[in-house]
């Protein structure tokens, strides 16, 4: 059972306050019996600060590899110079763009506040689009930021942790009435990549400095409809058609993640310029169901933005939450240790609120008299310590210890199998699902 939020909202955890329960999840322990464990499966382990605790979070680091997180992105690389963003697969891809409007994975932020401005052409009726475009273009713009957090209106605006996003999608079902072309823009530090959809051609751009397109086979038709997913995403733009999915790959990704190497090349731009407007030209169609979502956005744990990247060695792994502003995981976890006058070292996550039982910390130890027995309820191997304080020739705190070792690993989660309610007693009620 999932007890908190930090895999949130892939899986939910107990909460008091919305009288929710936490998921119940399967868990296959002889998933890496068979195969090596990859890159971005969820995983149960045991917890590498305290054996006795099993922690559930995303797989994203490999054994013998540089990782960094920069502008919400996954980044690895084998030598620590040349570097590539690390791609999620659609399945996972999917599951991590979090709903953000007309409601919020995290609550009705938007209720009653206007979220959409544009031309005259344009109406918006409950989660519907409706443009009559004439001989000029017509746009329609989301003139809200797109944060980590969506409900930033009962947070009171822009809180701790909070950044906007640009990796976003765009998704509806498209009724047409008169045929037309219609431009979806994405734009990202101020750089503007579109998927344009027309009755005599369609293509996707790249924006930039040298913008680059990629032609489709689709064009809009009288009377059609269609469902259409448009995505700017892990350095790729994203169209889906009825299914079928166009990935083009930005032709120039630079070769060091943002805030690590010097040739990312958007610090003249404004890092905050990112949004999303549709345009239209001619065309008279409804878009029903239509949804703006944002992709999961990796941000550095607070008071610790310093690190920005990692060495997993060998045998190890490093592991995420999808809730990424409210996870401890792999960016957070640090151990305090001493060393003992016969050489033994012992290792202990302190007690905090959020890790009880209330291990000792050495600040108790600092004010302890040498014949005073100093105990530590659970070490990191969840065994019982004591020892006097005089025996101790050593301290070290806040020691980092981020990854999660081979012989640490339980099972792949792959399902969730309760809670079940009869729908209608809360929207989104029924969990069973597969995790990707």
């Amino acid at each position: 059972r999932i007890p908190t939020g930090s895999m949130m909202p892939t899986l939910y955890g107990d909460s008091k306050e919305l009288g929710r329960h936490g998921d119940r999840i399967l868990v296959d322990k002889f998933a890496w019996m068979r195969d090596d464990p990859q890159r971005w499966q969820v995983m149960v382990f045991q917890y590498p600060l305290n054996r006795n605790k099993n922690f559930i979070k995303r797989m994203i680091g490999l054994p013998d590899e540089w990782l960094a997180i920069a502008d919400g992105d996954i980044w690895t690389s084998k030598d620590g110079e040349n570097w590539k963003i690390e791609r999620k697969p659609p399945g996972v891809r999917d599951q991590l763009f979090f709903a953000y409007w007309p409601e919020p994975v995290d609550g009705p932020a938007f209720e009653g506040k206007p979220c959409w401005q544009g031309d005259a052409d344009w109406s918006l009726d409950g989660d519907s689009l409706f443009v009559d475009g004439g001989e000029k273009p017509a746009s329609f713009r989301f003139a809200r930021e797109v944060l980590t957090y969506g409900d930033v209106d009962r947070r009171g605006g822009l809180g701790r942790g909070d950044v906007t996003v640009g990796d976003i999608r765009f998704r509806a079902s498209v009724d047409v009435e008169r045929e037309g072309d219609i431009e979806i823009r994405i734009e990202e530090h101020g750089i503007v990549h579109r998927a344009y959809l027309g009755a005599d051609k369609s293509y996707l751009e790249v924006g930039g400095d040298k913008p680059e397109r990629r032609a489709i086979d689709f064009r809009i038709e009288r009377g059609e409809s269609f469902d259409l997913a448009f995505a700017n995403v892990d350095g790729s733009l994203v169209l889906r058609i009825d299914g079928d999915e166009t990935v083009f790959v930005f032709p120039h990704m630079p070769n060091s993640p943002p805030g690590i190497g010097p040739d990312y090349g958007i610090e003249h731009r404004d890092s905050d310029a990112n949004g999303l407007t549709l345009v239209a030209h001619g065309l008279k169609a409804e878009f029903a169901d239509a949804r703006l979502e944002r992709d999961l956005h990796y941000v550095l744990y607070p008071g610790n933005e310093t690190s920005k990247k990692w060495h997993v060695p060998a045998g190890h792994y490093f592991a995420l939450g999808d809730n990424t502003n409210s996870s401890k995981d792999s960016r957070a976890w640090e151990l305090d240790s001493v060393t003992l006058n016969d050489g033994t070292v012992i290792d202990w996550e302190p007690g905090t609120r959020s890790s009880p039982p209330p291990n000792a910390t050495l600040d108790q130890l600092n004010i302890m008299g040498p014949d005073e027995t100093f105990v530590i309820l659970e070490d990191k191997n969840g065994l019982r310590r004591e020892f006097r304080a005089g025996d101790v020739v050593d301290t070290r705190s806040q020691v980092p210890s981020p990854f999660v070792p081979a012989d640490h690993l339980i099972g792949r989660a792959f399902g969730v199998f309760w809670p079940i309610y009869v729908p209608p007693a809360y929207r989104g009620a029924t969990r069973i699902k597969l995790i990707r």
